[in-house]
């Protein structure tokens, strides 16, 4: 499932799977795009609690060193059990938020230049660099 961004339609997207691999945005490539093919359940009522973003099957995207702030990266690292520094919950149909924080997965001051981090931010409602929309990747409709 590719994850784009839904002001600029840019995808979340991880260049390797080595621990520590930088979570950008980047122009959403072909379905088969490993680098933006991420793994996760529906959140519904029935799956509504944390869960983790999986990408490369075993990597998952997380906080830098889990600081709680505004401005912190996001990263892949190896997907561990209750780790919490991986775990999100979607608590409208757009966003992600950090599992047990204030914080959302973001598009660091709003840039959609192929390469920028992405970071955590408090969550603001209707906030565009927040939103997030899975399936289908933007780039193969026609």
């Amino acid at each position: 499932t590719a994850v784009f961004n839904a002001g600029i339609q840019g995808c979340i997207s991880a260049a390797s799977n080595a621990d520590g691999e930088p979570l950008t945005i980047h122009n959403c490539n072909t379905e088969d795009s490993t680098e933006q093919d991420w793994q996760f359940s529906s959140f519904d009522e029935e799956n509504a609690g944390p869960q983790n973003l999986v990408i490369f099957s075993d990597k998952c995207i997380d906080v830098v060193n889990g600081v709680n702030a505004d401005g912190t990266p996001l990263q892949i690292w190896t997907c561990a059990e209750g780790n919490t520094n991986q775990m999100w919950i979607s608590v409208t149909d757009d966003t992600f938020q950090w599992s047990g924080t204030d914080k959302c997965i973001d598009l660091t001051n709003g840039v959609s230049t192929d390469g920028n981090v992405l970071q955590i931010w408090t969550c603001t409602e209707g906030d565009v660099n927040q939103k997030w929309t899975g399936e289908p990747n933007p780039d193969t409709l026609e």
